[in-house]
């Protein structure tokens, strides 16, 4: 008898259905508990990942309060046309200063006699220094002694140590200009020609044809009348924690610089931290709130961690209430906090320092509040440490999920040599059932009924 090319053919049973049916019945359990792990494992990466990020937020708004930044700012007043501006940090000191410039810091800059644009000057060497720099050498080959061709030199060779050369094209010709990048006599230029055929000496500062555009003199600053010179336009210096920019010259003339206290930055970044508090605890609520009748609870629902965080930052809070209550710090019934403005701005302006007591690098509730952060957030933080045991997890669960395909995979051979073993074994019964009843039938008398 031939052999069955496929399962169900000699039987007529739909064998691959049933194989596929039994095998699905027999992986479902696992494969059920596998992917409702695998789900709340997600869940529960996602939910620290995002209380990780509302962390990471009131971190960074804490951060702002560093140094000077749990300081009152300050506000600068400076009259139009005054020839300056100026900015402020918190530790300079308030009142008014009267500022008169005399003169602004210019830069160096000579100029060549005039020659015809074709005309070659000369070749060899030239030597520019620029104030007290070291010298830079810029080579200028024959036959490339044009004045244009020495201003290409001079930009490639020494246009990064604080040498610019342009032309001027005037009706006498063409004039070489060279200017220090470097404002006041610490900027000014010499030049020095040497070798070749000795054309490129019209251009030395010594014994040469060129001639000053600007002297490159120093700003000249009267603060209150005492006389300040300075290379540079921008003096940071002068005053303590005041920049002062010059941006014209007004000789004789004083103007009014003017610094009062500016607490509106310090109420912005205190604003900024309420509002990264408020979203931390907001954040540890929904991520671990409890379930309720029909509703399941969150990804953390009953997880110690988030509870343990959301009591720590209360109680960073109680612990300080009385200074904060006296800053206009205001508490919820769900432990929000929220700025009384009037309180605040009275408060400073009373004691400039409470925040920076509170706040500032050993601040009160600085100091527990930002270790706490740091042990919640850092690469070897609680967080990051449950972060990983559950993506050990979701990996464990990959693969127990191979390991079950290949299980199944098992399974199904095995149905499948049963059930062909079956169908093999019916049709053989089939075909001897067919062979008796023809045998029958063909004997004498033999009928169906008496």
């Amino acid at each position: 008898m031939a052999s069955l090319s496929s399962p169900g053919v000699g039987s007529g049973l739909d064998v691959n259905t049933m194989v596929t049916q039994l095998v699905a019945a027999e992986r479902a359990p696992t494969e059920n508990r596998i992917s409702r792990l695998e789900s709340t494992t997600q869940s529960q990466i996602s939910a620290f990942g995002k209380i990780s990020s509302a962390l990471s937020g009131l971190q960074d708004a804490l951060a702002k309060f560093e140094g000077n930044g749990a300081l009152p700012g300050r506000k600068v007043h400076v009259p139009e046309d005054a020839g300056f501006t100026a900015t402020a940090g918190a530790t300079a000191a308030l009142g008014r200063y009267g500022i008169t410039v005399e003169s602004l810091a210019s830069t160096h800059k000579l100029q060549s006699a005039a020659l015809a644009s074709d005309a070659q000057l000369g070749h060899g060497s030239l030597t520019i220094t620029v104030g007290a720099g070291d010298p830079v050498t810029v080579d200028i080959a024959e036959g490339e002694g044009s004045l244009a061709d020495i201003r290409d030199a001079i930009n490639k060779q020494a246009g990064a140590h604080g040498v610019s050369a342009t032309l001027v094209r005037g009706d006498a010709g063409d004039v070489l200009v060279l200017a220090s990048t470097t404002t006041g006599s610490e900027g000014r230029l010499t030049v020095a020609a040497s070798g070749g055929d000795g054309g490129l000496s019209a251009l030395a500062t010594s014994g040469g044809t060129m001639t000053v555009a600007d002297p490159g003199n120093d700003a000249v600053v009267v603060v209150d009348g005492i006389t300040r010179t300075s290379s540079s336009n921008r003096i940071d210096d002068l005053i303590d924690g005041v920049t002062l920019d010059l941006t014209k010259a007004t000789p004789g003339e004083s103007f009014d610089l003017e610094l009062k206290s500016d607490p509106s930055t310090l109420k912005a970044g205190l604003l900024g931290l309420i509002s990264a508090y408020n979203t931390a605890l907001s954040q540890l609520r929904t991520q671990s709130a409890a379930g309720s009748e029909g509703t399941p609870g969150a990804a953390l629902s009953g997880d110690a961690a988030p509870r343990g965080i959301t009591q720590s930052l209360r109680g960073f809070v109680s612990q300080n209430y009385a200074e904060l209550s006296a800053l206009g710090f205001e508490t919820e019934v769900d432990g929000s906090l929220s700025l009384d403005g009037a309180t605040f701005d009275k408060a400073v302006a009373e004691d400039p320092q409470a925040v920076q007591r509170l706040l500032g690098d050993e601040g009160s509730l600085r100091a527990p509040l930002a270790g706490a952060l740091k042990s919640w957030l850092g690469d070897d933080g609680m967080i990051s440490d449950r972060t990983e045991a559950l993506e050990s997890r979701m990996d464990r669960l990959e693969n127990d999920r191979l390991a079950l395909d290949r299980r199944m995979d098992k399974v199904e051979a095995n149905y499948l040599r049963q059930f062909t073993a079956l169908d093999a074994m019916v049709a053989q019964m089939s075909s001897v059932s067919s062979f008796l009843s023809q045998q029958l039938a063909r004997l004498p008398n033999y009928s169906q009924s008496p």
